[in-house]
């Protein structure tokens, strides 16, 4: 059983479109963190957040999207196990950025169809 913060508690209590939007504005601030290597505590404080609201918006949607967003969280993961190795190279925090910034724009989409 997940143990929700008070502030993850109140995203999932937004509607569905509202909360895309908000993933895709955290994923956007990783992407530029991921561009300055001394914001490694707040880039993995954005990680851990986003990790957290992508796992309470999947269940949401349908099997499809629900199944890209998991491929993302298995992504997050793997960068969130080896953070110290991620972040220390400059053609990672590159992928971090590229891959954040993809992933914005995919959940821009998702809510724009449900609007």
């Amino acid at each position: 059983m997940n143990h929700w913060s008070p502030e993850d508690l109140a995203f999932r209590c937004q509607r569905l479109s509202l909360r895309l939007e908000m993933l895709a504005q955290t994923f956007s601030q990783l992407a530029t963190l991921s561009e300055e290597d001394t914001a490694a505590d707040e880039a993995l404080t954005t990680l851990r957040q986003v990790k957290a609201w992508v796992e309470l918006t999947a269940m949401d949607l349908n099997i499809d999207q629900a199944f890209e967003l998991a491929q993302i969280q298995r992504q997050l993961s793997r960068w969130h196990l080896h953070w110290d190795e991620t972040w220390a190279t400059d053609s990672q925090r590159q992928v971090i950025a590229r891959r954040a910034q993809t992933w914005a724009e995919q959940l821009r989409q998702i809510a724009g169809v449900l609007v």
